[in-house]
């Protein structure tokens, strides 16, 4: 049943608490750079709220971000919010001229973002912007209307508004009302054009609320942060929540590959992270891979109930790795493969979920409970801040798609009401677009998207991902996708090019065991779904900063 929100949950109430509590404690840094006190973050957010003030920006005016994670990333995000301004949220992968297109979109009337992605756009064609902003370097990058004026000022205007010094006890901020659009987050989304998902204050507030009874988010623990804030996964979970929990945020900033990684794990020992699939694989791989892949380690690990020992020292090793203090690792954003999942759960034992959220959720629908979680879920939904069924005649047995409704569910899509009535159903529910079955104790199984499902000539349902999950464990598999021609099943694989160059392979021996993995492949799956060719493909596919492919790039 929902929590029955009220400003007592305002996630900005819930931050105001942590600053005057923890005014010289350590907030939030820039890995080996910056770092700022919840007393010298709450100095920057007034200064950067009174600069947008004088020139001239209203309650509900744009803020956008178009910038890398970041100490300053976060400032200006809050400052938005406790401004009562609207912060706008654009992925800095997106392709040059799509910023300035979703700046205009957006009405945004200042722009964050870094030099080398404003130096592909065109400050003239952004007429209502007053400004452009470097985040990190706050300089200042293109003006008008005086703005160069009152930014030059702002130390000023901040003195002369705090003559007598900036303290805890001038952290007031106000009540915004619970239903007030907080944010627009351009979405990222594997199936073409963006658009911009409306938060409101409630569908944050809900999931930070919700956030102490799931996860270990403690009051001056060290969270190192890896994620991109421009993704609602990396902004909530990532930044968002360990600020308001008091948490000492270390930005990383740089690629989470191993060794930006694990140096900044073993310094600052977090006791929660927050990945991608990805991410986990490569510390895997940088840790304890040559046990993983040895012809003796393979062994024990596929006959792992007769060698604990051997999974408890590579668990101790990858642990160390990791810090040596995570209480629990999650994951989300994308799907998690198979045989990484079995080997966390099953085989390490390691303390691991998953989950499953959207950036119309803000992005939190199911989560995983340690200690009962089961293999191939996302998780439970949950039940604190949204409703969830399965549109099927029996939800347990027969998936349909994932409908929700409740406190995280967004308000619409930002200026396009006919995007937003087809994203609800007409009593109100939201329509995810992912096939789902249910069990009863409400953990979720997803089998795939509504628009990638494949329709066989004998009026069969196929879902291309539930295939692609066998095949990604077939041999010198990397990646794949399952795609429709000429109305059947075909593949289209990305060699792993490490384990073929190792093995001497040449491209006729590839192309006859990729058949072979294929003719396994289809005895393993419904004849209905058998796939009925494939081809390679030597580079790895285009993904959406959370990690799933672009598959409107690849249909044929």
């Amino acid at each position: 049943m929902f929590h029955n929100f009220t400003q007592e949950d305002n996630f900005i109430r819930r931050f105001a608490f942590t600053v005057k509590n923890q005014w010289d404690e350590l907030a939030v840094a820039d890995y080996r750079k910056t770092s700022f006190t919840y007393g010298q973050l709450a100095a920057e957010i007034e200064k950067t709220i009174l600069c947008w003030s004088a020139a001239g920006l209203k309650k509900g005016d744009k803020v956008a971000i178009n910038a890398r994670s970041s100490a300053s990333w976060a400032r200006v995000f809050m400052s938005a919010q406790i401004g009562e301004f609207v912060s706008v949220q654009i992925f800095t992968g997106f392709t040059p001229a799509a910023p300035a297109g979703l700046v205009n979109h957006s009405e945004s009337r200042i722009l964050y973002t870094e030099q080398g992605i404003f130096s592909k756009m065109d400050f003239e064609q952004m007429p209502q912007l007053l400004a452009a902003i470097d985040t990190n370097t706050g300089e200042l990058l293109a003006s008008r209307g005086g703005f160069d004026a009152i930014y030059s000022r702002k130390e000023e205007i901040f003195a002369m508004s705090h003559p007598g010094g900036f303290s805890a006890e001038d952290v007031c901020y106000p009540d915004v009302p619970l239903d007030a659009l907080a944010a627009i987050m351009y979405t990222s989304g594997s199936t073409g054009n963006p658009k911009g998902v409306m938060l409101t204050n409630l569908n944050f507030s809900s999931n930070v609320f919700m956030t102490e009874r799931h996860f270990p988010y403690r009051r001056g623990h060290n969270y190192v942060s890896v994620l991109p804030y421009s993704h609602i996964f990396g902004m909530v979970y990532d930044m968002l929540e360990p600020l308001c929990y008091g948490m000492h945020l270390i930005v990383l900033g740089v690629p989470p590959i191993p060794a930006n990684l694990i140096p900044a794990l073993k310094e600052y020992r977090p006791h929660v992270f927050f990945s991608v699939p990805l991410i986990l694989t490569k510390m895997l791989e940088a840790t304890i891979g040559p046990e993983l892949r040895s012809e003796s380690g393979a062994a024990m690990l596929e006959d792992y109930e007769e060698h604990p020992q051997f999974c408890k020292k590579l668990a101790d090793t990858f642990m160390e790795a990791m810090g040596g203090s995570i209480d629990l690792f999650v994951t989300g954003g994308a799907a998690i493969p198979e045989d990484l999942e079995k080997l966390f759960v099953k085989k390490l034992k390691l303390p691991f979920v998953t989950g499953y959220g959207m950036t119309e959720a803000a992005p939190s629908i199911c989560l995983g409970v340690l200690g009962d979680y089961e293999l191939h879920e996302c998780g439970q939904y949950v039940d604190e801040i949204v409703e969830l069924k399965i549109d099927s005649a029996d939800g347990e047995n027969i998936p349909g798609e994932i409908l929700l409704t409740g406190p995280a569910i967004f308000k619409g899509y930002f200026k396009n009401p006919d995007a937003t009535k087809e994203a609800f159903t007409p009593d109100g529910w939201f329509r995810t677009g992912d096939m789902a079955t249910m069990d009863s104790r409400h953990s979720v199984f997803i089998v795939g998207r509504c628009k990638n499902m494949i329709l066989s000539s004998n009026g069969q349902n196929i879902f291309p991902e539930e295939i692609e999950v066998i095949l990604n464990t077939l041999p010198y598999v990397a990646e794949s996708i399952v795609i429709q021609k000429d109305n059947r099943p075909v593949a289209i694989i990305v060699p792993n090019g490490d384990k073929v160059a190792s093995d001497n392979l040449s491209g006729e021996t590839l192309q006859n065991v990729m058949q072979k993995n294929i003719e396994h492949l289809n005895t393993l799956i419904p004849s209905y779904a058998a796939v009925a060719g494939f081809r390679l493909q030597y580079e790895p596919f285009a993904k959406t900063p959370k990690g799933s492919i672009k598959r409107f790039m690849y249909t044929e």
